[in-house]
């Protein structure tokens, strides 16, 4: 294979992205996607204070939670990142 063209990853499209070129000059006018809104299909875990400490220090927490990625959230609604849930063990994946 000389190339690749990625045309479609989850619901992006290629038709929806912009060249490094257009971001530059068009900068003020992009709408751009949170990461939230990247990962909004996924469940969430609210974390409390506490938890939320230990999660952002790599311990792993025990939740009772099928096996999956979720997104990660502090009691006061501020966005963390990303948690796997493996074994009813939640660990750090990507914290924002």
């Amino acid at each position: 294979m000389k190339s690749l063209i990625r045309t479609k990853v989850g619901y992006f499209e290629i038709e929806d992205s912009i060249t490094l070129e257009d971001l530059e000059k068009n900068k003020e006018n992009l709408k751009i996607i949170s990461v939230q809104e990247i990962f909004k299909n996924l469940e969430n875990i609210i974390l409390n204070s506490r938890k939320e400490e230990l999660f952002l220090n790599g311990v792993k927490l025990t939740f009772e939670l099928p096996d999956g990625i979720y997104n990660i959230y502090s009691k006061d609604s501020r966005y963390i990142g990303l948690g796997v849930v493996k074994d009813n063990l939640l660990k750090r994946d990507i914290v924002i």
